[in-house]
């Protein structure tokens, strides 16, 4: 009799999940070659502006770092999803990878969210919310993993 697949619906979400990870890097390539007419586009109120283009070339590196995050993140969070599908859930570079992962979000949470103050840009300042609002769900998830992994080490240690 054939061997069943315990949970069939995981291998297929993990594998949703890790082909959802690229298209978000292919949405992040397509935005950083659309970079100056994003920028553009989103200073279209500032015309009038002495420091336009201060203010434009501020905001394309803002966003050429911020990519530089979500790239970052996307290759961490993909090789992340990889070893868990293998079966290694519970080991520390895993935990390494939720660290990382956490950071970038909080760099662009520190990005961002004064930047989108200051300037008046809802978007950007809201994207900053949600980057430190995920900094913060990913620490929790990290710590978690952490414990489990110093529990699992325990226990293999012991057998």
């Amino acid at each position: 009799m054939p061997k069943q697949n315990p949970a069939p619906g995981r291998d297929k979400s993990i594998a949703l999940s890790r082909f959802s990870t690229l298209c978000m890097g292919a949405i992040c390539l397509f935005m950083v070659g659309c970079g100056p007419r994003l920028v553009n586009w989103a200073l279209r109120d500032y015309t009038g502006s002495a420091a336009l283009g201060a203010l434009r070339l501020g905001l394309l590196g803002l966003g050429y770092v911020c990519a530089v995050l979500a790239f970052t993140t996307l290759y961490t969070l993909y090789r992340f999803l990889g070893r868990v599908q293998a079966g290694t859930v519970f080991v520390r570079e895993n935990v390494k990878a939720l660290w990382r992962i956490s950071w970038c979000c909080a760099g662009a949470a520190f990005l961002c969210t004064p930047t989108g103050l200051v300037l008046r840009l809802p978007f950007v300042f809201s994207l900053g919310l949600c980057a430190g609002f995920m900094a913060l769900i990913v620490r929790v998830i990290m710590n978690a993993f952490r414990q489990a992994v110093d529990m699992k080490d325990e226990l293999d240690l012991t057998v």
